[in-house]
């Protein structure tokens, strides 16, 4: 074992043999970051759905509580009462539809639920009128994501409905854009003078609830006039571009994730042998590859397009064939060379820094054909976060 996991005692050592270390200084930092950059009275509401995008809901939320952030939200219900259970007190509001019957979990975890129609909305209201309580509500209004909410031009017969269902507060109506993180903001401008026409119907009808919000990453940071009451922010709380081209991050950002493992073997590979299932790669001359424990099953993808290589002795090191459920193999012919053996138990990065060399989510986004947000979101929670300052 080399010498940086021996010098660790058992206790300090990572219950698996790939792990992902979570940065809560970053977290801290783009929070404050983000915070800077809100127009005078907008809250920030730390989007945490999807495990935190990989961060690990739980203690991402603890560290951003602390840390200041108004709000959370989060995609369903059960990810909001994970957060109730661990001692998050702060509203949570869940982006997505919830079904009636969830209507008394909701009430019992004091969580937030978005409603776009009035079927629903009425069903929401029944089940809090039965136990005597007001559950809070926040309108989704379609603009031109056309994904969910109720459009706007039906939305203040909605609003106007939901004011006879004594069960419901509504609390805010939001929308969400779908071209912010682009250079061209022409959809993100129409979209946002749609929410703004809905705005002051609501305003002169005396409908308006007390919060309104539309900013994502990308607007918080490239559209302030929409910051409105709050603005949500996700990938940016994360360290990571909200498009790597059109909508990179500013100076001072740092990526809050690392993703980790160790060598668990080190083989010699004579000519014409091959790796892995399907004998995809065969050896056209001597080598010396490394097995490293992660495989499909914790996210790293298998195909049609792999990561391409991890970090090795600071030098990056090619996959070689399949990427198995639990095991990936790859070449160190090279590193062995410049650097000296590669031996059982030395550090792999797969995401992260490793001397000069770094791979970055965005890296290897280009590789895999999608985006930092599926890297990341993909490590499955088998993979255990470990947390450090």
């Amino acid at each position: 074992m080399n010498d940086e996991l021996a010098a660790h005692s058992a206790a300090e050592r990572p219950p698996r043999t790939t792990w992902i270390e979570v940065s809560r200084g970053a977290l801290v930092h783009n929070l404050h970051l983000l915070r800077n950059r809100l127009m005078p009275g907008a809250q920030l509401m730390a989007v945490v759905k999807a495990n935190a995008y990989g961060h690990g809901a739980v203690e991402t939320a603890r560290t951003l509580q602390q840390a200041g952030a108004d709000r959370f939200a989060v995609a369903t219900l059960t990810e909001a009462i994970e957060l109730r259970q661990a001692g998050i007190m702060r509203p949570i509001l869940v982006l997505g539809y919830t079904p009636p019957w969830q209507a008394a979990s909701a009430l019992a975890h004091a969580v937030t639920l978005t409603v776009f129609e009035l079927e629903t909305a009425t069903a929401l209201h029944t089940a809090a009128h039965a136990v005597g309580q007001r559950l809070t509500i926040h309108v989704k209004v379609n603009t031109g994501m056309n994904r969910l909410g109720v459009r706007a031009e039906d939305a203040p017969a909605l609003l106007a409905a939901l004011t006879t269902l004594d069960g419901l507060t509504v609390e805010g109506v939001f929308t969400h854009f779908a071209t912010s993180d682009e250079l061209d903001k022409t959809h993100a401008e129409a979209q946002f003078t749609r929410f703004q026409a809905f705005l002051e119907t609501l305003r002169r009808t005396g409908l308006r609830p007390p919060l309104a919000h539309a900013a994502n990453s990308a607007a918080l940071l490239t559209m302030p006039h929409t910051h409105l009451d709050l603005a949500r922010s996700g990938i940016a709380l994360y360290g990571l571009d909200p498009d790597m081209t059109q909508c990179t991050l500013p100076a001072g950002f740092r990526p809050a994730l690392a993703w980790k493992a160790i060598v668990t073997q080190v083989s010699d590979l004579a000519p014409g042998e091959a790796v892995s299932y399907g004998r995809e790669f065969i050896a056209d001359r001597p080598m010396r590859t490394a097995t490293l424990p992660i495989g499909y099953a914790d996210g790293f993808p298998r195909r049609p397009q792999t990561w391409g290589s991890v970090l090795i002795h600071g030098q990056h090191a090619p996959i070689l064939g399949r990427v198995c459920m639990d095991q990936t193999v790859v070449d160190v012919t090279a590193i062995e060379a410049a650097t000296g053996p590669v031996r059982q138990g030395d550090e792999v990065v797969i995401i992260g820094r490793q001397g000069d060399a770094s791979i970055s989510a965005e890296g290897a986004s280009v590789r895999v054909g999608t985006n930092n947000y599926d890297i990341v979101s993909r490590i499955l929670a088998r993979v255990p976060r470990i947390y450090v300052d």
